[in-house]
């Protein structure tokens, strides 16, 4: 009897129990729905848990608040799904009072605001003090990861003194020539993980609260890379010469999603927030000779590879939606959004959203969970000519034109000669007078400077230039239309350009062989030069120093492969003896005007071809631009020693002048700014 009481009260109390167990267990995933909504910003997340407490509670006052809550959710995202969300509030819970009211007045204050508003999204501008220019978002779009100094930071996107001015920078590593390149860096789907590229070909990942940096071993990137983490922070993916790859953090054998080649190169890796798929852009040469991109999705497990925008021509991105539906990128100054199971036959058109205000470049820094995109804008960094004392002090401005740029001065001192937007100008080396000395004419058979390597190199008697010229040849769309580029003289008072070398056009290879960076002997009589040059179409361009004769002739060589000349400035001995020249094992190299072997100068941190050296009068030292500054270094060897120019600017071209006393140079200053832009969902679901 005793027993069977007992039985007959565990009959009774079990359902209780377990609908106790439920209805807790019930409002615990209501908190942590609540916990992913308001304090991590993860609102897909939360969307789902308050959906299955919708599908799944027998409490109808729970799953009205979570009806409710997806509905608040979707409004953040700025998604149409909200007005519907907030309706079934009303239709499948009456008796739920409150939030039936609530409801209500969340579909009144929609319909008014979508009626104001759902034209055009919003743009907030967030003021950084840090300037840290390029930057990704974290995936809550709460902080911004960046490089600057060497160094990886991140910063509060909103700061205690204004939701719009960002907080105060953390510095998460020591300096350790981190690239401030864009999109160079990529957090973790989870926000866990910051991956980032050091060096020229190093990457390394950290955690995203501080730690340890740790290089990521069997990865060949690129000089400068786009990188992405897997949502869960193991796998790396980032492109080379040879396509896009996948590897573990812990390092191991690298796996290709990708083929890509030196001349098609496949780029831009960017991993879906669900880790299923790739998305990256593919470049290629079309049959009208000129570069084209498309984006492409790849899956991560099963290997299938499909085209999403054919002919996404100078694309930036592409960047995920954060529920992988979507994807992001900029051209021409538009933000693009298609679906990303867009099928790959046919044009797909994207929805365009035009920026206001564009006045330089344009890059994504992420699609946030709270439904925001993260745009950097740039302005067009103000390039100008400036001359500073060979042992540093302040420098003088003595350029008006816009994007000046490669200034060369006459054998006097009395001018400067630069580069314009494909026109060659000089300006008194005081500044007091400027003027044109080659038209830009742009057009069939009108000839411009080319840039990089336009050269501008006045001749020893001051009568001459020599710079690297381009036209283009043919009809605009048809096969043989093309561009060359040789090199050329011109009087310094202007006229017509005297054609010095010319490359046999080859038809497989539109965009290669040229000839750039020219300068005069010490005599005058002969030009040196580099000369980017290849046989076969997948063949990678050979760069090496030739010489011709002024009188015209077939250059010479004397470089070989081995000597590793770089995309960049030379710049001949006052001697005669030797050419100075950038190596691809980031060191100055001399070579000799005879051939034959050369010999290192010094060893640099890094070579670009925008960065120039340039010799000493008396011979004893070579100046060159690195990392934005001014260097010295004897020929013999030794420590270099900083030229001070007192400009908190970046130094590029250089020249020092015939007395030894000053120097000119290029310095511009880029600033990126931080927009968040909202509310442009509803224009996308809508086809506006």
């Amino acid at each position: 009897m005793k027993r069977a009481s007992i039985l007959i009260a565990l009959l009774f109390w079990l359902p209780l129990s377990i609908s106790g167990i439920a209805l807790q267990s019930g409002y615990d995933l209501f908190q942590k729905a609540l916990v992913l909504e308001r304090a991590d910003g993860k609102l897909q997340e939360a969307i789902a848990l308050y959906q299955k407490l919708v599908d799944e509670s027998g409490d109808k006052s729970l799953s009205a608040k979570a009806q409710l809550r997806i509905g608040m959710c979707y409004e953040k995202l700025g998604l149409r799904e909200a007005q519907d969300a907030y309706q079934k509030v009303i239709d499948n819970y009456p008796q739920q009072q409150e939030e039936v009211s609530a409801a209500k007045q969340r579909i009144a204050l929609l319909t008014k605001t979508l009626a104001v508003a759902a034209d055009e999204p919003r743009f907030r501008k967030i003021t950084i003090p840090a300037n840290p220019g390029n930057g990704v978002l974290s995936p809550d779009g709460k902080m911004l990861a960046f490089a600057s100094e060497g160094s990886i930071w991140v910063v509060p996107v909103s700061g205690n003194v204004d939701p719009d001015i960002a907080g105060a920078p953390v510095r998460l590593t020591e300096p350790m020539d981190a690239r401030n390149s864009y999109n160079t860096l990529a957090w973790s789907g989870d926000g866990k993980w910051i991956a980032f590229q050091a060096g020229s070909q190093s990457v390394y990942v950290i955690p995203s609260n501080g730690g340890t940096a740790r290089e990521v071993s069997g990865v060949r990137a690129n000089v400068v890379t786009r990188l992405s983490l897997s949502p869960d922070g193991k796998m790396l993916g980032f492109h080379n010469d040879e396509g896009i790859y996948t590897i573990s953090v812990d390092g191991g054998k690298a796996e290709r999603l990708a083929e890509g080649s030196a001349l098609e190169p496949a780029l831009a890796p960017s991993f879906s927030p669900d880790g299923n798929s790739l998305a990256y852009k593919k470049s290629y040469l079309a049959e009208d000779g000129l570069p084209h991109n498309d984006i492409w999705v790849a899956g991560t497990g099963s290997g299938t590879i499909r085209k999403v925008i054919p002919r996404a021509d100078a694309a930036l991105g592409p960047v995920w939606s954060p529920d992988s539906r979507m994807i992001a990128y900029v051209q021409d100054q538009d933000i693009c959004i298609v679906p990303a199971a867009a099928p790959g036959s046919g044009r797909i058109e994207p929805k365009r959203i035009r920026m206001p205000l564009v006045s330089g470049a344009l890059y994504l820094a992420g699609w946030t969970s709270q439904g925001s995109l993260g745009i950097h804008l740039g302005k067009f960094p103000n390039l100008a000519i400036y001359t500073v004392p060979a042992t540093g002090g302040r420098a003088s401005l003595v350029s008006a034109a816009a994007w000046a740029s490669h200034p060369r001065w006459s054998p006097d001192g009395k001018r400067i000669f630069f580069r314009g937007t494909g026109y060659i100008l000089s300006v008194a080396s005081d500044g007091s007078t400027e003027k044109t000395v080659l038209p830009y004419k742009r057009g069939l058979d009108e000839i411009f400077e080319a840039t990089p390597g336009g050269g501008n190199n006045v001749s020893p008697d001051g009568e001459r230039i020599v710079f690297s010229g381009a036209r283009f040849v043919g009809k605009r769309g048809e096969k043989d239309y093309h561009i060359e580029v040789n090199i050329y003289t011109l009087a310094v008072d202007g006229g017509k350009p005297t054609q010095i070398t010319s490359l046999p056009w080859n038809p497989d290879l539109p965009w290669g062989n040229q000839d750039r960076y020219p300068c005069w002997s010490p005599d005058g009589k002969s030009i040196a030069f580099i000369r980017d040059h290849k046989k076969e179409k997948d063949e990678f361009p050979a760069i090496n120093i030739f010489i011709v004769p002024l009188d015209g002739g077939e250059p010479r060589q004397i470089t070989s492969d081995s000597d590793k000349v770089s995309y960049g400035t030379i710049d001949w001995s006052p001697d005669g003896k030797h050419i100075a020249y950038f190596s691809s094992d980031k060191s100055i190299n001399l070579a000799s005007a005879e051939g034959g072997p050369g010999r290192m100068i010094v060893k640099v941190d890094d070579v670009h071809r925008h960065w120039e050296l340039s010799w000493s009068p008396d011979g004893k030292e070579i100046a060159y631009a690195c990392n934005g500054r001014i260097w010295r270094v004897p020929i013999q060897g030794g420590q270099p020693v900083e030229v001070k120019t007192g400009l908190d600017a970046e130094v590029s071209h250089l020249a020092w002048s015939r007395d030894g006393n000053t120097m000119a140079f290029t310095a511009s200053k880029e600033i990126m700014d931080l927009y968040l832009m909202e509310n442009f969902l509803p224009l996308v679901k809508n086809g506006r």
